[in-house]
């Protein structure tokens, strides 16, 4: 049973068992005050639902140990992540008490971070793992609310896509050996990312269907699948010139394997690594090529090879698809990152090219037009 003493200082101090039989006591100004604590505690205590009201007094050092302890990612993502935090969360926060962080305190730093030049995608990194952080620490009532809310962030700023026209892709293509250029066609008619492309295995094909279906990635860490419930999981639709060149690959080779491996005499059969499939193949390639428009020799732009992703939803985009079905294709969870495609509808400016038209007079033989000549 909990019970109340007076302090020599005339404060009030209530004190309850707690499950591991030890007493936690609380001070508080008033008598009755230190009763309601105590009466709240045998109540949480009663139904099970007590958690230990000093759990909040925990440095953030303590918490983030556990926290990491527990977290379930990829190790390539586990050592990005606690870099960030080593540079940019724990330098500010490690002395803290969990409860005693205030939303102000978290915009505080924000600002701190935006003052001393970090940079934006840093920040957000940051916050992200912080905010993750507490709240966990809500979740296992430590702390009663966590203070990442309402925070305002440094925007960043969204970059147009990056894609080649058609002259630019069968330039690349054209200085590619197989089976690469089998690769990086199947790329730009699929839109697959990297991982999904070099994952790829050989009875994921429905050659009667014209079809692939995306289950295997190639990570820094191996082959995985992704979740069954996960937009990136789909099926792709293939051009009959993707299907013949696959089929010409695949011909002899190991139809449940991986597609794409390296070729390498000594080393062949492995999976690719995106650094060093960039460094030998894909850079060599593009820097090698160029287009021909206008009687004029042009080189291609200097794309990396996520361009292949953004030069096919930029294609699909322009002939009138619609951003719907470019979403479901690439595997987008969200509707705003297929969004960045928008302007390049054909009908995007169609409405206020319509409303111009409506609006404004013809300046032939009008006054204005007279003042322009």
């Amino acid at each position: 049973m909990g019970h109340i003493r007076k302090l020599p200082s005339g404060k009030f101090q209530g004190i309850v068992i707690g499950p591991d039989g030890k007493q936690i006591p609380e001070t508080f100004p008033l008598k009755s005050q230190a009763k309601a604590w105590v009466q709240e505690q045998e109540v949480k205590l009663a139904r099970g639902a007590w958690r230990d009201p000093r759990a909040g007094k925990q440095k953030v050092k303590v918490w983030h140990e556990r926290w990491e302890a527990a977290r379930v990612v990829e190790p390539h993502t586990l050592r990005g992540d606690q870099s960030c935090i080593r540079t940019h969360v724990l330098p500010h926060w490690e002395t803290w008490s969990l409860a005693s962080i205030t939303r102000l305190d978290v915009q505080a730093w924000i600002r701190r971070l935006v003052a001393a030049g970090v940079g934006t995608s840093a920040i957000h990194r940051a916050y992200n793992l912080f905010s993750s952080m507490m709240k966990a620490a809500l979740y296992d009532e430590v702390i009663a609310v966590s203070p990442c809310r309402g925070i305002d962030l440094p925007p960043i700023a969204e970059k147009p896509p990056q894609w080649f026209t058609r002259d630019e892709a069968y330039a690349v293509l054209g200085e590619l050996v197989e089976p690469w250029r089998t690769m990086c066609l199947t790329g730009i008619y699929t839109g697959l990312r990297w991982g999904e492309l070099s994952g790829l295995h050989g009875h994921r094909i429905d050659w009667l269907r014209s079809r692939l279906f995306v289950v295997e990635v190639n990570t820094k860490s191996g082959i995985k699948q992704y979740p069954k419930s996960a937009a990136s999981r789909r099926e792709v639709p293939l051009t009959a010139e993707v299907i013949e060149s696959l089929s010409r690959h695949m011909h002899g080779r190991d139809r449940d394997g991986v597609v794409f491996t390296t070729v390498t005499p000594g080393r062949s059969g492995r999976l690719l690594s995106d650094g060093n499939w960039r460094r030998q193949t894909w850079w060599p390639s593009v820097k090698r090529a160029t287009y021909k428009t206008d009687d004029k020799v042009l080189p291609v732009r200097h794309y990396p090879p996520h361009v292949m992703r953004h030069t096919c939803a930029s294609w699909l985009v322009q002939e009138g698809v619609s951003l719907y079905v470019v979403q479901h294709l690439l595997g987008h969870e969200s509707h705003t990152t297929t969004q960045r495609y928008a302007h390049l509808a054909p009908d995007a400016h169609q409405a206020v090219t319509d409303a111009w038209a409506r609006i404004a007079p013809p300046l032939h033989g009008t006054a204005a037009s007279s003042a322009i000549a």
